[in-house]
């Protein structure tokens, strides 16, 4: 066999060997991202010293095993994979945890989720506000006053008060804690800003009868125990 022929196949064989190679590369799998597709909270908001259940929804195009860790600046996180429970803080506040989903390949993503703790001894109002089916009238910007009694609402003295979430004919409120006692509750969108109840006002509240002879009933508020309510609106004639 001459020189040439023998760098000849020396060439060839090389050339097929880094084709190989390559092609045995470019056919290796490519690991994808895994993805978090929710995270979800059994209660948004809990008393002091109670517990929440999170579950994040998470996925991998792989099929691969995924590995979830958990950090939180507040209370301590039990469990294990992606369903695990969260016990809250005894100092109310605004807490959050951050979720990290990992694949084998060390592929990460993370995200993260709040839970609100009452301040031990208070408790979470909340509820909606609707106006009779039919009736399509908008309520955003409605605001929803709490009064100690009905002595304070005719003297609009309210406790505490928050605006609506939402428009249309139903919108939803929340009072995220209130002491325990007896309070009265309305709502009323003041359409012509004249800051005094007039005709053509929205007007609810929590209770029975209708404008003329309305009935505000009591709302007790008892420690650590969650309270929802629904106020029917009239349009004050």
């Amino acid at each position: 066999m001459n020189q040439y022929l023998k760098f000849y196949i020396l060439g060839f064989l090389s050339v097929a060997l880094i084709t190989a190679l390559f092609i045995s590369s470019c056919s290796e799998k490519v690991q994808s991202i895994p993805t978090i597709d929710g995270v979800l909270l059994s209660m948004d908001t809990v008393p002091a010293g109670s517990i929440a259940l999170l579950t994040v929804l998470a996925s991998d195009a792989d099929g691969d095993e995924l590995v979830f860790s958990y950090t939180t600046n507040g209370g301590k996180i039990s469990g294990y994979g992606d369903s695990v429970y969260w016990l809250a803080p005894l100092q109310g506040g605004l807490y959050r945890t951050i979720i990290r989903v990992t694949d084998p390949s060390g592929n990460q993503v993370s995200d993260s989720v709040k839970l609100y703790v009452l301040p031990s001894g208070k408790s979470a109002l909340s509820g909606t506000a609707s106006f009779a089916e039919g009736k399509k009238l908008d309520l955003s910007s409605a605001k929803v006053r709490l009064f100690t009694s009905l002595a304070a609402r005719s003297a609009g003295q309210s406790a505490d008060s928050v605006n609506v979430f939402g428009f249309g004919s139903i919108v939803s409120f929340s009072f995220p804690a209130v002491a325990p006692g007896t309070y009265y509750l309305d709502v009323w969108k003041d359409m012509d800003n004249s800051i005094t109840l007039s005709p053509g006002d929205f007007l609810g509240w929590y209770g029975s009868g209708d404008y003329a002879n309305s009935l505000l009933k009591p709302i007790v508020i008892e420690e650590n125990t969650p309270k929802q309510l629904q106020v029917e609106m009239n349009v004050v004639p």
